[in-house]
């Protein structure tokens, strides 16, 4: 109702944003061959500067013009009008000249320019043979129906008495312009009086076709017919679509550049006056309607049209007279057509936003949006105006209308599922259940991600030492700042199992980089808890120590449990080897594991790693080799533990390659460095009992069921 309102009672059907684009796609059209046809009766005679040059004077000789009709006259013109009004007397000579070259062509049509008035007003009649010729000679009552608005005539300024004698009819050319000042729109008709007076290619093409003005038929808001019959020459009735003011869309078949036949004046002269190049003006007046008008630097009326700027206004003319001639005109939707499409694409839209899912509105929006474009080509090409501004204006706030009527309805539901699950699952998690409610299923995918998990060391003894008010004060604590670095670098706290954090990377939405964001989760976290451990002790409470655990794999993620409870987390045999990495580090006294397949997600050179052993977990039948992580790359270490770090790694790979003697020398290296390390002397131990055995180290040498 509201687009309704908007369109039919605030008139916005046919604005100037409208014409506009009509514009845009006007010049298209042209380009690519889809505007009017031309008709080949019409021929421009220009009067330009080099005119002035041949003739040699600074005003309009009229002499000259008439000996330009009595060439026309020999040629054989079917018409002829001048779109210059001769107003005043000038040399006598030449006057008569001029006249009687007039009244020898016999059909000549001269302009009358007129002041519009928007409202009913007299006529300011005048003395003088020009006002009674305008009078007897073009003032008709055509057959007319409907509710009309015409404009009226005000004034006229007319020709001098002496060529408005010989002249056949008139014409009004005096033209209106839109809003925005472009040339759209021609008055075919104009009220003087009780009669009405035809615009200049109207009377033009009546003479032509020997039409009475009397006979056309108007239907005021819908067409201008100028109907066929036996004493004319038309098989057809032409249809010009007009409003209730009058006004049609002028038809230009092409720019001022590339529209009809075209010949400045002074060359008709000079080809008139060699035997060899008469012909060719039989072939190219003969028969033909010639409009004349003065194009000189000065004299011209320039004006905007559709198709480009500073064009001669004779143009105008020439495209009416051509679309009267072809039959071919523009019409234009009517606001009831407008309102029903506009209320056909509602109806598209409409269903879409029922759904529960956002993004069927947002493809129905864009494919009514694409199919209003291609529709305001196809009808354009076809020769009818579609109003695509005041369309896509009325589907534009039916579609914020669905918008907001949607978030309203649906305000409730997301607010509830918001307060249920925001103190549960991350904020990211909260928006994707928004956005998609059908998560809330039982179903899972399969996506590799990465998994941390984090538990505190000695817990269990810790945990019988305080009261339990302080102990839960305690995990509060650090739970809330352990999910805060989680989710501060893209993960989500999956669960707490009693002291421990299980949190996944790359979901709920799939990231690539999810195995260097929890590496970087994890020693983030250490790095706050060693922070967060100096306040405790300063404020009496014990300092938490944990172990993390990380591993990168193929696992089920999505809701699982039962109708009534269920969880957002991850299944898989990748989720348990990360667990049983994070109970590993205990053996290795190191506080933040990953598995082979998390250092080789990883990018080189970004984190400070080294290989720790090659284990066998529970559950597992294949090794895994395992890397302790101990800070980035972009930080330094100190001297000694670079010089450990340095002697483990080199004797780890001698282990590998079975050269033993040189790995027990390096792990003692490593040993003296770093005392009470049970890494190195776990490896020491390993070598004398795979010697002691002759085990190889590749096959036999793992430290099993961890």
């Amino acid at each position: 109702m509201t687009v309704t309102w908007a369109v039919l009672g605030l008139g916005l059907v046919w604005n100037q944003y409208d014409f506009k684009i009509l514009d845009l796609i006007y010049r298209q059209a042209v380009k690519h061959g889809q505007g009017p046809p031309q008709s080949p009766l019409v021929v421009m005679l220009t009067i330009s500067d080099s005119s002035y040059d041949y003739f040699g004077k600074n005003n309009l000789d009229r002499g000259f013009l008439a000996e330009v009709n009595h060439i026309l006259s020999r040629l054989d013109v079917a018409g002829c009008a001048y779109d210059i009004i001769f107003a005043r007397s000038t040399d006598p000579h030449s006057d008569s000249s001029f006249a009687s070259s007039i009244d020898k062509l016999g059909s000549v049509c001269l302009p009358i320019g007129l002041v519009y008035a928007e409202t009913p007003s007299r006529f300011q009649w005048e003395p003088g043979r020009s006002f009674q010729e305008f009078r007897s000679k073009s003032l008709r009552k055509p057959k007319g129906q409907g509710q009309s608005s015409p404009y009226y005539g005000a004034r006229a300024i007319m020709n001098a008495d002496l060529f408005s004698e010989t002249a056949k009819s008139f014409g009004n050319i005096s033209l209106l312009s839109d809003p925005d000042g472009a040339n759209r729109h021609a008055i075919m008709l104009l009220k003087i009086d009780e009669d009405y007076f035809p615009t200049f290619s109207l009377a033009i093409f009546l003479d032509y076709v020997k039409v009475p003005f009397e006979k056309v038929k108007v239907e005021w808001g819908r067409r201008l017919i100028i109907p066929a019959g036996e004493n004319s020459r038309l098989e057809h009735d032409v249809v010009i679509p007009i409003d209730e003011r009058g006004r049609t869309f002028i038809p230009f078949p092409q720019t001022w550049e590339d529209s009809f036949v075209k010949m400045e004046s002074e060359t008709l002269l000079k080809y008139a006056r060699e035997k060899d190049l008469a012909g060719n003006l039989s072939d190219m007046f003969e028969g033909k309607l010639v409009l004349i008008g003065d194009i000189s630097t000065g004299a011209s009326d320039l004006g905007q049209t559709p198709l480009a700027s500073n064009e001669p206004l004779l143009l105008i003319h020439a495209s009416l007279l051509n679309g009267m001639l072809t039959n071919t005109f523009y019409d234009t939707w009517t606001s009831t057509g407008v309102l029903a499409l506009i209320w056909l694409a509602c109806s598209v839209l409409g269903p879409a936003a029922c759904l529960r899912s956002s993004w069927p509105l947002y493809t129905s929006g864009i494919a009514v949006c694409a199919a209003i474009a291609g529709l305001a080509w196809l009808e354009f090409i076809h020769f009818h105006l579609v109003p695509v501004v005041t369309v896509g204006g009325g589907i534009i706030l039916f579609f914020f209308g669905l918008m907001a009527t949607v978030e309203l309805v649906v305000g409730k539901e997301r607010s509830f599922i918001k307060n249920a699950f925001s103190r549960y699952v991350p904020e990211k998690v909260v928006d994707l259940l928004i956005s998609n409610p059908e998560m809330l299923q039982l179903r899972g995918e399969e996506r590799t991600m990465s998994v941390l998990f984090c538990d505190l060391a000695d817990f269990t003894s810790l945990s019988e030492t305080m009261s339990p008010s302080r102990l839960v004060l305690l995990l509060n604590r650090y739970f809330t700042e352990m999910t805060r670095t989680v989710w501060k670098h893209g993960g989500i706290v999956d669960k707490f199992i009693g002291d421990a954090i299980m949190a996944e990377f790359g979901a709920p939405l799939p990231t690539d980089d999810h195995a260097e964001k929890a590496v970087r989760s994890g020693l983030a976290m250490q790095s706050r808890l060693d922070q967060l451990r100096t306040i405790w002790l300063n404020d009496g409470l014990p300092g938490l120590q944990a172990r993390i655990g990380i591993n990168t794999g193929p696992m089920i993620i999505g809701n699982m449990g039962s109708d009534e409870v269920f969880d957002y987390t991850v299944i898989g045999d990748a989720v348990n080897l990360a667990s049983r990495l994070e109970g590993a580090n205990k053996k290795y006294n190191t506080r933040l594991m990953i598995s082979e397949y998390t250092y080789r997600a990883l990018p080189p050179g970004v984190f400070r790693t080294r290989v720790l052993d090659v284990i066998t977990v529970k559950g597992k039948s294949q090794p895994v080799k395992v890397y302790e992580v101990y800070g980035e790359s972009c930080f330094p270490v100190r001297p000694e533990d670079e010089a450990y770090y340095g002697a483990y790694h080199q004797a780890f790979e001698l282990y590998l390659a079975e050269e033993f003697d040189g790995s027990r020398e390096k792990f003692g290296e490593a040993l003296r460095l770093r005392p009470a390390d049970p890494a190195s002397r776990a490896m020491l131990e390993r070598i004398e009992e795979v010697r002691a055995k002759g085990l190889p180290a590749q096959k036999d040498g793992y430290c099993h069921a961890l």
